[in-house]
């Protein structure tokens, strides 16, 4: 064990499983970004919100090393957030 790290903390995700972590994450932060237009900015829930949605942002970058992964539209191979709530 060095600098308090034990081996297993140190592994890499696999492409798959990171895959699957940001699809299922997908729609919940897609429910909070659409909250943030509904609560009063500055506000302890607009803040909180939207620190949940930069950890999501932050885990993306974390994962597949882009942290814009969510930004954009038909990256999934489900087809894009819009498509799947029908916007």
């Amino acid at each position: 064990m060095r600098h308090g790290h034990s081996r297993q903390s140190r592994r890499v995700m696999t492409k798959d499983i990171a895959d699957r972590v940001l699809e299922s994450l997908r729609p919940t932060r897609h429910l909070l970004t659409r909250t943030l237009a509904d609560v009063p900015i500055g506000g302890p829930e607009y803040r909180q919100i939207d620190r949940v949605v930069q950890e999501i942002d932050d885990l993306a970058k974390v994962l597949i090393g882009d942290g814009t992964h969510f930004h954009r539209e038909g990256n999934s191979a489900r087809g894009s957030v819009i498509d799947d709530y029908g916007d």
